[in-house]
């Protein structure tokens, strides 16, 4: 046992296996849906602080406000820019000096095409997916993957600081959100988005292989319909979802999520390493789909 490593306390009761005690944690695109959903749930649940980071520093400071923690903090940062990840770091590090969790939540939506139909021919299809600008596309991996890489990249020398710190007894850990988007064969209108989801979720896993080598652990979330920006729209014309489209007929909530967040963050999931937990009411069970 390393020297600053904590002795094991937890018992086999729900709130000594499942608090966050003492935790200082990061989560991009915190301000608003998935995001908030996980500060407010580690905040609500004993971690000591937590950063949400997002480019819209009005949207945080509010979204700070509703939570009403004092260990919610607002960090403005685009995550698709090196320097303004360096700079957050560098503030972070000045404040705290480690981290023990980083969450890679910010995410878009990015193009949507109209589904592939029998009334429709190859090349209306194809004019439908060309059409679309190549910068438009690429911006979608550029937020969804690109930024997930080099945000972890550039948290990672602070996570070490939260393994060697040696506050709370889990080790290190990043987490990623992607989607149950990036399992579905079926196109739902965003190629891009499912492409870049895909690819979000086998990073997380190369990272799961790479960084045990320093005690840090990687795990992804893999969310279906949960209230957020993007989702509002699919939500507004969806209104009461029957079986054929969610088999639980509702989309997901912030209890939903905090109870996959702390699972992961907490000592009882604390041997997750890897592991890729889908939130989604079975909806990907629908569709032509490898998980």
């Amino acid at each position: 046992m390393a020297a600053n490593q904590l002795i094991d306390t937890a018992t086999l009761a729900a709130d000594s296996l499942f608090h966050v005690n003492g935790m200082v944690a990061v989560v991009t695109g915190g301000g608003t849906g998935i995001g908030l959903m996980m500060a407010k749930g580690l905040a609500e649940n004993g971690a000591s602080r937590v950063y949400i980071l997002g480019r819209r520093l009005e949207v945080l400071e509010k979204a700070a406000m509703s939570i009403g923690k004092p260990s919610v903090k607002p960090l403005e940062c685009d995550v698709t820019s090196k320097p303004s990840l360096q700079a957050a770091v560098e503030i972070i590090k000045q404040n705290e000096g480690f981290i023990n969790l980083l969450i890679c939540n910010s995410g878009i939506g990015g193009p949507q095409v109209k589904r592939p139909s029998p009334e429709m021919t190859l090349k209306e299809w194809a004019d439908e997916n060309f059409d679309v600008p190549m910068e438009e596309y690429t911006k979608t991996f550029a937020v969804n993957v690109s930024a997930v890489w080099f945000t972890t990249l550039v948290f990672l020398r602070l996570l070490d600081a939260g393994n060697k710190k040696g506050n709370i007894w889990q080790k290190s850990q990043v987490i990623a959100t992607s989607s149950i988007g990036g399992f579905n064969k079926q196109n739902t209108g965003g190629y891009a988005y499912g492409q870049s989801k895909a690819a979000a979720t086998h990073l997380v896993k190369q990272l799961a292989v790479a960084l045990p080598n320093w005690d840090i652990r990687a795990n992804v979330i893999c969310p279906g319909l949960y209230p957020s920006e993007m989702s509002a729209p699919i939500i507004e014309r969806g209104g009461c979802f029957g079986k054929d489209m969610i088999p639980l007929q509702r989309v997901g909530d912030e209890k939903d999520m905090t109870g996959a967040v702390l699972y992961l963050t907490s000592r009882a999931g604390a041997y997750c390493n890897g592991t890729v937990i889908v939130s989604d009411g079975g909806r990907l069970g629908l569709f032509p789909s490898t998980f």
